[in-house]
């Protein structure tokens, strides 16, 4: 039997940038209904499990708190399809992982939010130490260099409905 929708989802918006920036920022610009956020998952886990931030990022995928994330995370993309308006707070980094979300709400309309940060990569590592003095959460460098390097711009022919390109 398929669940009772409270609401037919309308509308779907994929951020897309590495961390620190501007995403979850920008966010609370926002109008939406419902939020998907790795890193909201990963917080939790981590104050659950007496893990600090960073360490999350250094375990290996089958490591039990990878694959608790991942059962959460699946559960949440199942419940945003009660809501009007989901909003994807991820890095969403390259064509393939954006791909994915498309496959979660068929016709419906998907758009983008694109932080240019390219060129702005010093600026991105500062706002990461930055965060880690002012919230204690930081990714390692050597992580933040390889999601920039891993990034694929994002373009219409992915099938977004709008892109709205945003500076860092």
């Amino acid at each position: 039997m398929a669940p009772v929708l409270r609401n037919s989802i309308q509308r779907v918006t994929v951020l897309v940038g590495p961390p620190c920036s501007g995403k979850s920022t920008y966010l609370k610009t926002l109008e939406y209904d419902f939020v998907i956020s790795s890193d909201d998952i990963v917080e939790i886990l981590c104050r659950q499990n007496d893990f600090r931030y960073h360490e999350y990022f250094q375990l290996s995928g089958e490591h039990s708190l990878k694959i608790q994330h991942r059962h959460i995370f699946e559960r949440l993309i199942a419940e945003s399809l009660n809501y009007k308006h989901v909003v994807w707070d991820l890095t969403n980094l390259t064509r393939q992982s954006r791909s994915k979300i498309f496959l979660h709400y068929p016709k419906v309309k998907i758009s983008a939010v694109a932080f240019n940060f390219r060129g702005k990569e010093a600026l991105l590592l500062e706002r990461n130490q930055q965060r880690f003095l002012s919230q204690g959460k930081h990714i390692d460098e050597v992580v933040m260099k390889e999601m920039f390097k891993r990034y694929e711009p994002v373009t219409k022919d992915e099938g977004f409905a709008n892109i709205l390109n945003k500076p860092v």
